[in-house]
């Protein structure tokens, strides 16, 4: 069984008008309504491409109702923990005139001690043999140790963690041995503290990580992924194509990753399938949304370079 993990989901409302008039009544156009977070983008590639996950996570209050009505009504299974504090929400003011967007944020909420104990029961209740991703930001309330300690937690029931984090939360994460990591490029410099720009400079800092990590895989955007373990080195490259958004390409990465993995197949071979995901959710601007058809074409084209 797959599992992701998402402590901070929102709940987005993508609001369109002519043009914001101030001090006045403006009409909504048309107004989109969604879930957003890394873990779930993950889910929903891997749903996508034929197999099943479950969404561990927080949500409260109203819109908590909501993201989980909403991700059920996508077929997605979630076991998510009651918070007292409202789930975060984005609300997106785009004016079709001139083609501007505006976001307003919520604040993050505050996670009580109580309800981060019911978090880590459902943890614990994880079986053996599964593969567990965690992904994207921490909340209040929750320490930077949080990442390091469900590896921890997991270490001796032969479970596979993989962990796509940044700063504290991926240097502490770690230190307690995952079996992936996968940083961008910039985080990787950040793990390093190394200015890491080229294929080359990784993999000159990447052995200290591999003491501790057996498989890394180091996004970098249109030029590809690096991927290495203690056995193979592999530098997997996407065609070129017409670029929408690269927004949640990364998690779309971890997505066909994880699928792959799951489904017996070797490092490299799910490094490629998730390049292929990572790319054509490039096409349609959402992270969570490649389709099947455009990952098996760009799959066909990915070169994998062996070092």
């Amino acid at each position: 069984m797959i599992y992701t993990i998402v402590l901070n989901p929102a709940l987005d409302r993508i609001v369109d008008i002519d043009e914001l008039l101030y001090d006045d009544v403006n009409t909504i156009i048309e107004e989109t309504r969604l879930v957003s977070g890394k873990a779930i983008d993950i889910s929903r590639v891997i749903r996508r491409l034929g197999g099943q996950s479950c969404l561990l996570g927080l949500a409260g209050g109203y819109n908590g109702f909501e993201v989980e009505g909403r991700l059920l009504a996508e077929g997605l299974v979630c076991e998510l923990v009651r918070l007292s504090r409202e789930t975060k929400t984005n609300i997106a003011i785009r004016q079709t005139r001139k083609n501007l967007r505006t976001i307003f944020s919520t604040a993050d909420p505050q996670v009580s001690p109580i309800e981060l104990s019911l978090f880590y029961d459902k943890v614990h209740d994880i079986p053996e043999d599964s593969f567990v991703v965690m992904s994207g930001s921490l909340v209040p309330g929750v320490s930077e140790n949080f990442y390091a300690q469900i590896i921890t937690a997991l270490a001796g029931k032969n479970v596979r963690t993989i962990l796509d984090a940044d700063g504290e939360a991926l240097k502490r994460g770690v230190e307690s041995r995952p079996f992936l990591i996968k940083p961008n490029i910039h985080e990787f410099g950040r793990l390093v503290e190394k200015n890491v720009r080229e294929v080359d400079d990784i993999l000159d800092n990447i052995d200290s990580v591999l003491e501790l990590v057996p498989h890394i895989v180091v996004s970098m955007g249109a030029r590809g992924a690096v991927a290495v373990s203690r056995a193979e080195r592999y530098h997997v490259v996407p065609p070129k194509v017409s670029v929408k958004s690269s927004m949640g390409a990364g998690d779309a990465l971890v997505g066909g990753i994880v699928y792959s993995l799951s489904r017996g197949s070797s490092f490299i071979e799910a490094v490629t399938l998730g390049v292929a995901c990572g790319t054509a959710s490039t096409l349609n601007g959402a992270g969570g949304f490649c389709s099947l058809e455009d990952t098996e074409k760009i799959r066909k084209e990915v070169l994998v370079k062996n070092f």
